[in-house]
């Protein structure tokens, strides 16, 4: 699986680029997408400068920033800079309830690819919000996040490193809604299902009610991780899509006689045969299970992949 199309929609809103001057006829209606065009003399922090100009962006209520590498060169070009200028112009944003940092495509340069950079001045400087994405994880950090207002917190990579899901789980918000995209160890990722421990004893997030353990290489020890969890009874929507859910971790999940009551439980890009994923369907009226994938066999031995890595 591939990122390829941009964000259409953000915190309920639908996403316009922004182009210059006037070129958004109400910011509060929209979330202006801020982006380098290739080849293009403007620079992120350019494009910045002149949507905070604008007459109505003390409306602005959500923030898309795309590729910030006018050459889309984002594996060597941190957007440090513009994230600072961001947090510079805050008094510009009194309205800003959500921001997704790094709308940026496969075609614009691979998730694995993205420089990212230190997240954690956003938390002090904006108390109004309530949404935050990132994608990308070299160079990722998010910091202590202490926040009274954050309910979703989504970071999307190809590769998680163990610090920042350490990061994640240390926040103190008042999360509902926790993503994360953990990925394959050839690109980054070193957490394991140990990591999760405090989250699955229920001490962590009493509002959460949609958990993403998304994209991951050991989905079905998450899985059987979950099942005697406190956290799993008071879920509404469970999502292990992306990843590599096999019979095993389905056979856990419908022993646990827990997931009856989900709003949701995706497993899209899955591993299951297809009897147990006819069981798993009657243990859980709504139950997402698109894209059913077989094993590569080399060695032997069947391999299984992610959907999101390069």
């Amino acid at each position: 699986m591939a990122l390829y199309g941009n964000l259409e929609t953000f915190y309920g809103l639908p996403v316009q680029d922004y182009t210059g001057a006037g070129s958004i006829g109400s910011l509060a209606s929209v979330a202006p997408r801020v982006r380098c065009e290739y080849d293009a003399p403007e620079n992120l922090i350019d494009h910045l400068a002149g949507l905070l100009e604008e007459p109505e962006a003390a409306k602005l209520k959500a923030l898309v920033i795309g590729l910030w590498s006018d050459n889309g060169e984002t594996f060597e070009v941190s957007p440090a800079a513009a994230l600072e200028f961001l947090v510079s112009m805050k008094h510009k944003l009194p309205s800003l309830e959500a921001i997704f940092f790094g709308d940026i495509i496969s075609e614009e340069n691979e998730i694995s690819w993205i420089m990212q950079t230190d997240h954690s001045a956003i938390w002090s400087a904006f108390p109004n919000l309530k949404s935050y994405g990132v994608r990308g994880g070299n160079g990722l950090r998010l910091g202590q996040i202490n926040h009274d207002r954050l309910e979703v917190l989504i970071v999307e990579t190809g590769g998680l490193g163990a610090g920042i899901v350490r990061e994640a789980l240390s926040a103190k918000a008042p999360l509902k809604h926790l993503e994360l995209w953990l990925g394959d160890e050839n690109y980054g990722a070193t957490s394991r299902v140990e990591d999760f421990r405090e989250l699955f004893a229920g001490n962590l997030f009493p509002k959460l009610e949609y958990l993403g353990l998304k994209n991951s290489e050991y989905t079905d020890d998450l899985a059987r991780a979950i099942v005697g969890s406190p956290l799993l009874t008071r879920l509404k929507v469970l999502d292990l899509s992306m990843g590599t859910l096999t019979d095993r971790g389905a056979e856990a999940l419908i022993a646990s006689g827990q997931i009856g009551h989900l709003d949701k439980l995706d497993i899209s890009h899955h591993y299951l045969s297809d009897d147990k994923v006819a069981a798993l369907a009657r243990s859980t009226p709504n139950l997402v299970c698109e894209d059913q994938e077989k094993p590569d066999e080399w060695d032997g031995q069947p391999h299984y992949y992610v959907a999101v890595s390069e």
